[in-house]
This record gives C-alpha cells, structure tokens and sequence, in this order.
C-alpha cells in the first residue's frame, strides 16, 4: 500500500488541510493519507495549541469523513518532542510493507535542512510538496531536488492561526474547517479565549 503521511499541529484542522491531503492522494494515487497530529512540536512553542487530545478528537472527526484518510497517532504515543525522523523510523519498521511518502508544504522544505536528520529523511522516503504561500528558498529546493515531487494544489491562504484569531474574535469559522471541526470546538469552547 502506498502511504502518504501528512503531519501537523492541526490546531485545528482546517479545510485547506483537507484539500491539500486530497489533491495529493489523487495526484500521485496514494491508497491513504494518514494524518498524524504532532505530540509535542519541536518548532512551535504557541501557547495556543489545543491539548492533543482535542487535536486528535479534531482529527478523528476529519478522518472518519473520508475512507482513504487515517489518523495516525505514533507522535502522540511518545514523549517529548516529535521529530519526523524518529516517526519515519518507528512507522517503517511497523509497517515494511507499506511505500510512503512525506506531505510537506514548500514552508516547510524552505527550512528541511534544518530538521532533525533531513538526509536520512529523504533517503528513507521521498516528498512530496505543496505550496504554501510565499516563495520556495532555492538551496533547500536544490540539495533535495532528486527526491521533491511537487504536487498541483491549489495555493489556498488558509491558516489554523487564522481560525483561531476568528474564533477569539467571535467570528464565523463556518466553511473554514469542516462541520464536525466546527461543533466540536464550539462544543469543548476551544479557541475562544486564547
């Protein structure tokens, strides 16, 4: 089974999360797209990251819409922060018989070399990346040119900060995370007063 792994604070889950994760699936005809909510973020200290049983509750609900996703909880499973290396290295030894692939967005490959083990990252699975926006850094995208796949989404200027800046505004978020996203953080009160 091919595998996309598409990783996040997901704080929350927002509608571009799901277009992006679809758009991939179908483009490079992935089975699933497991998204997998981080523990603990090693390069975000937001004092506005919901718990991760929230983030996962939020997920779950993403999830249990749309067969080819799955959530993943391996980074939620352990202690400290989550570094994508060690996910890779923990979920290709539980699952060899699975081809992935890591969904990242061009934000995120501008900064790749900085990441814990970027050229192991690369050598255990190729990427696969989505623009964000803003421009691609050109050393980044060059050192790993052989293992970039670039996927044809749309560059959608949604943001979970955005959401929660609506949602502590007393703003709609209607439309900008799906509906189950939607009841569930009016339902726990999240957000409201960051």
């Amino acid at each position: 089974m091919t595998i996309g792994l598409f990783g996040g604070s997901f704080n929350p889950p927002h509608v571009a999360h799901c277009i992006i994760a679809e758009v991939v699936r179908d483009q490079f005809e992935l089975d699933e797209i497991w998204w997998i909510p981080n523990g603990t973020p090693p390069h975000k200290t937001d004092r506005t990251l919901a718990s991760a049983a929230h983030r996962k509750a939020m997920v779950q609900r993403v999830t249990d819409a749309h067969a080819p996703f799955r959530l993943c909880t391996v980074e939620m499973e352990r202690d400290g922060p989550s570094y994508t290396v060690d996910t890779l290295r923990r979920l290709q030894a539980r699952h060899p018989q699975h081809d992935f692939h890591l969904i990242i967005g061009s934000d995120s490959l501008d900064t790749f070399a900085s990441w814990r083990a970027p050229d192991e990252i690369v050598e255990r699975v190729p990427l696969i990346v989505y623009k964000r926006p803003g421009g691609l850094n050109a050393v980044a995208e060059r050192r790993f040119a052989n293992r970039v796949r670039y996927a044809a989404a749309p560059v959608l200027e949604l943001s979970s900060t955005e959401v929660r800046a609506r949602r502590r505004a007393g703003r709609s978020i209607r439309f900008l995370v799906p509906d189950a996203v939607q009841q569930y953080i009016t339902s726990h009160d999240l957000y409201a007063g960051d």
